[in-house]
């Protein structure tokens, strides 16, 4: 087997559907039996990859570069997109009830994620269990606050506009 072959089948495309989608799958196993929202799950996708810019935080799993934070902006499609084609293979359970729209891992969720032996996978639960342990307690508004106090620091130019879109499914 080459060594292109191997490099190739043990990559994810960076920031594809399918790597937000099982960047998710990884916050959504880690808060189980609950559910969580798009918004929440974009903002704690952001702290998963990039750990080290909360004090005390794990190493990122992305590198610092400028203007990372616009990331919270422009994922958003992608991230939904994530959802659905994880919720296509029933590894995640849609909620509908009077607080909107949430996610919640299925039954399927931990036995897929457990099939992942990488390095990344292996740093990404260890990063999503410590953002559920650290922002976990944050209402949405107080979360909303830490993360527009921060902004400027991790490099944001834009307004925090995604958090006050309307959920779309």
């Amino acid at each position: 087997m080459s060594e292109q072959y191997i490099k190739e089948t043990n990559s994810l495309d960076f920031n594809s559907s399918f790597e937000l989608g099982l960047r998710a799958l990884s916050i959504l196993n880690e808060i189980y039996p609950r559910n969580i929202d798009l918004r929440r799950l974009l903002i704690y996708d952001y702290l998963i990859i990039h750990s080290s810019d909360i004090e005390g935080g794990p190493p990122s799993l992305h590198p610092s570069i400028p203007n990372r934070s616009n990331g919270i902006l422009i994922r958003r499609k992608i991230l939904q997109e994530g959802l659905n084609l994880m919720y296509s293979k029933n590894l995640i359970t849609i909620i509908y009830d009077n607080s909107g729209i949430s996610y919640k891992a299925s039954n399927l969720t931990k036995p897929f994620l457990d099939l992942f032996k990488t390095t990344y996978l292996r740093k990404l639960k260890a990063n999503a269990r410590w953002v559920i342990n650290n922002f976990e307690s944050f209402n949405d508004d107080d979360i909303n606050k830490y993360i527009e106090t921060h902004l400027v620091e991790w490099g944001e130019d834009y307004v925090y506009e995604f958090l006050n879109e309307e959920e779309v499914e």
